[in-house]
């Protein structure tokens, strides 16, 4: 196996026996370079008659003495991805080439000379018979490696060991990322590198550095229409077919074992949502919480928590969309909050997608709860799991903090009630429950059905005379209250002059009542507005 995994590289084929006296011009890196084909072409415009790593034998009859035009066509190679040309120094080149071996070498792209006449033919026939004989022997190690691993998925062992025989076959990183579960790295990584690699991956920041190129692989694994995980290959050198081809082999073994054991999870992944809900319920108590979220995850801290709702009631037009982006949205939120401190718990409640975050810092962390958890919602939102898809509803509601988890019921609830007072007055850049403050008693009312009769109550005067009059004594009492009855002020923020702000507060008085400024009754009329404001928008 370990000849299959070897790629032919033009320092390999310079130490053939038909290469012994030919003259190389090449940095080490040129010499690295992999070859799969051997090609002889004499035409100077290569066009797309080449797939890449061909090895080109030339003779120069294309070029002859046009240096410009022998330049083009060594500058055509490179661009089309060969891996190196090899010129037969005759009747065709008397040219000393300097021109070309400047710019071969400036690309790290090898020139091979003959300086006697060889027979391209036997060239041809040499290494193809190699590139032939090799691919045999990795298509019989591929047909033993599928025999070994289908020995592995009838052992029941579980994926560790198909993983593991993956890194031992191809010698090189092997990344598996199981949606909702810890990534695993084959070998083992530095935990920090390990998780800077997992973040890169998820944010598809790892496809936008071209030094990679090559140098990764990637295969979905996919059953019963659902993707399960990522499967990923990460070399120091180019990766060879052999790699590439046993990726794909167990690829579909390990999506295989993951449909073996879908069931199972599947029971069990529904007795941790039923769980979850009794908690979201209120149906659990202290003990059976701890005892619970130890089983989890030993380690967590269960003195603070809060619930955050994303509405995804939109999503759900497309059931089948909106599935398969859960576990890489429940992945994407894992890595953001752990990294702002907080343990997640999701779930997927009726229409909505529900995180119960536990506070892992404390009330000694240098940042303080709300920051954190607004800069992680912020980067949530920003989170591209599919491209031109908004990964996360736009409205979310965050509930009420609590210290006592018996009572998650209560953040859940208030988290819902964020969002309806949302669809009511729009989307918040601060969706937290303790910012709402009025607008708290105002939802209640409404639902009640009381709201619209309060309004009218202490407002419907003002309310009837400015729409018969367009007196707009409702923007002048708003601004009157905020400025706390300073006339000069709302004369000045309304730009008019006083007379005409007397002559507006007298109406006011006259519709209201001489007591409307009494404090008791001034509060009830404030609230009056803010209900007006709720259900019709802001006074102007």
């Amino acid at each position: 196996m370990v000849q299959t995994l070897m790629q032919l590289t033009v320092k390999d084929i310079l130490q053939r026996p038909l290469f012994q006296q030919a003259e190389a011009v090449a940095t080490e890196e040129a010499l690295n370079r992999t070859v799969r084909w051997a090609h002889i072409m004499e035409v100077p415009q290569v066009g797309r008659l080449l797939n890449g790593n061909e090895l080109i034998l030339n003779t120069g009859i294309g070029w002859h003495d046009n240096e410009e035009l022998s330049l083009s066509f060594l500058q055509q190679l490179i661009d089309s991805g060969a891996s190196g040309l090899c010129i037969e120094m005759g009747p065709y080149t008397n040219l000393p080439l300097e021109r070309m071996k400047e710019l071969a070498l400036r690309e790290h792209f090898p020139l091979i000379f003959f300086h006697e006449q060889v027979r391209y033919i036997d060239i041809t026939q040499d290494l193809h018979a190699h590139f032939i004989h090799q691919h045999y022997n990795m298509v019989s190690e591929l047909e033993a490696l599928s025999a070994q691993l289908n020995q592995l998925l009838l052992s029941g062992k579980g994926l560790r060991p198909i993983l593991k025989l993956l890194q031992q076959t191809t010698k090189v990183q092997v990344a598996f990322f199981p949606f909702g579960e810890e990534a695993r790295f084959i070998p083992d990584m530095p935990k920090d590198e390990a998780h800077a690699f997992y973040e890169k991956w998820i944010f598809r920041e790892i496809f936008r550095q071209p030094e990679l190129k090559g140098r990764l692989a990637h295969r979905p694994i996919l059953a019963l229409d659902r993707l399960f995980a990522d499967l990923l290959l990460y070399g120091e050198q180019e990766l060879s077919e052999f790699q590439i081809l046993a990726l794909d082999r167990f690829a579909t073994a390990i999506a295989q074992e993951m449909m073996r054991t879908t069931y199972i999870e599947e029971k069990k992944r529904y007795k941790q949502d039923l769980w979850v809900t009794g908690w979201l319920s209120g149906k659990h108590s202290q003990q059976d919480i701890r005892d619970y979220m130890l089983a989890q995850k030993p380690t967590v801290k269960l003195d603070q928590a809060v619930v955050c709702v994303f509405d995804t009631s939109s999503a759900l037009q497309n059931t089948n969309d909106h599935e398969a982006q859960v576990p890489q949205k429940h992945m994407a939120a894992r890595s953001i909050f752990e990294s702002e401190g907080f343990y997640l718990v999701p779930a997927l409640f009726d229409s909505y997608l529900v995180f119960i975050l536990l506070n892992q810092l404390g009330t000694a962390a240098t940042v303080p709860f709300q920051d954190r958890l607004l800069r992680a919602l912020q980067r949530l939102r920003k989170t591209e799991i599919v491209p031109e898809t908004a990964p996360f509803a736009p409205l979310l509601g965050i509930g009420k903090v609590i210290s006592d988890l018996t009572l998650l019921k209560e953040s859940y609830e208030t988290a819902l009630d964020t969002i309806n007072i949302q669809k009511d007055i729009g989307v918040l850049n601060m969706p937290f429950y303790h910012e709402l403050h009025v607008n708290k008693i105002i939802h209640t009312m409404k639902q009640t059905g009381r709201l619209t009769s309060y309004i009218d109550e202490y407002l419907g005067s003002l309310l009837r005379y400015d729409q018969e009059k367009n007196g707009q004594l409702m923007k002048t009492l708003k601004m009157y209250l905020a400025l706390s009855g300073s006339k000069q002020e709302t004369a000045k923020e309304l730009f008019i002059v006083r007379q005409t702000l007397y002559h507006r507060l007298d109406k006011i008085t006259r519709l209201l009542g001489e007591d409307f400024m009494r404090s008791d009754k001034r509060i009830a009329i404030e609230l009056a507005l803010h209900g007006y404001e709720y259900l019709h928008g802001i006074i102007a």
